[in-house]
């Protein structure tokens, strides 16, 4: 959400996987939202996915064991 916000999708689940802008090829296992200012954050190792999750700023909806695959990819 917020500026510059959107959906973006990472599939692991096809052959070869992709990312990118938009809904999802397959159906999502895990759907993760949060702002695009943490977002950043995030991705840019200035703020910790556990820590987001913990404060609110993100939102988790699924598969637990499967997001806490993805924040040791980060």
């Amino acid at each position: 959400s917020g500026d510059e916000g959107g959906t973006w999708y990472i599939d692991l689940k096809s052959k070869g996987g992709s990312a990118g802008f938009g809904k999802p090829p397959v159906t999502a296992d895990v759907v993760m939202s949060m702002s695009s200012a943490d977002f950043v954050k995030m991705f840019t190792g200035k703020l910790k996915p556990t820590m987001a999750f913990m404060s609110g700023k993100l939102r988790i909806k699924g598969n637990m064991a499967l997001a806490i695959k993805l924040e040791k990819m980060l």
